[in-house]
């Protein structure tokens, strides 16, 4: 499968390179976050311009970021505004917090409510309703673009793996 990677330096741009992209025949495009906002209300705002490829919004794992439980809200509304084809791509740097991000966002997704001790992201009742829109998503994916080597402990928790490509946005999703 084909990725794009978009960045654009306004809507207007983003939404033609999404459109371009699909039209080329790439299986998803991924946004990522900065002068032009929020990565997921990015995606979001795509979902009618692009209605066949997966919509990605990219983000990492930071202390002063978001927590995975509200990252699983946030991609439960976007995987409800494009029908089932939402994924979450995280970004270096990837360390020990990962699988765990990884495992709350999924429990979120399948259960409605999680709880979880930590030790990175403690929550108590976290509360995910209404469920995403499809079974099996949203979707994970990790973004290896860059060339960072992925934790041999997380690898399997991925639906995906973004690799790069000779060209810069264009990138590879192969499963882990």
């Amino acid at each position: 499968m084909e990725g794009r990677i978009l960045r654009a330096p306004d809507a207007g741009r983003l939404r033609e390179e999404a459109a371009r992209a699909e039209a080329e025949g790439c299986d998803a495009v991924f946004v990522w976050g900065g002068s032009l906002g929020d990565p997921v209300v990015l995606a979001a705002g795509l979902a009618p311009t692009v209605p066949r490829v997966l919509l990605g919004a990219c983000l990492a794992l930071t202390p002063e970021g978001r927590h995975p439980a509200m990252l699983a809200r946030e991609l439960t509304a976007l995987d409800l505004v494009c029908g089932g084809r939402s994924v979450l791509c995280l970004t270096p740097p990837f360390g020990q917090e990962l699988g765990e991000a990884i495992a709350l966002c999924r429990a979120l997704w399948r259960d409605g409510e999680a709880t979880s001790e930590g030790p990175c992201f403690p929550v108590r009742a976290a509360v995910n309703r209404p469920g995403p829109a499809g079974e099996g998503s949203p979707l994970v994916a990790l973004d290896l673009t860059g060339g960072e080597e992925l934790p041999a402990s997380v690898g399997a928790a991925a639906d995906y793996l973004l690799r790069p490509t000779d060209e810069a946005a264009v990138c590879v999703l192969e499963r882990p």
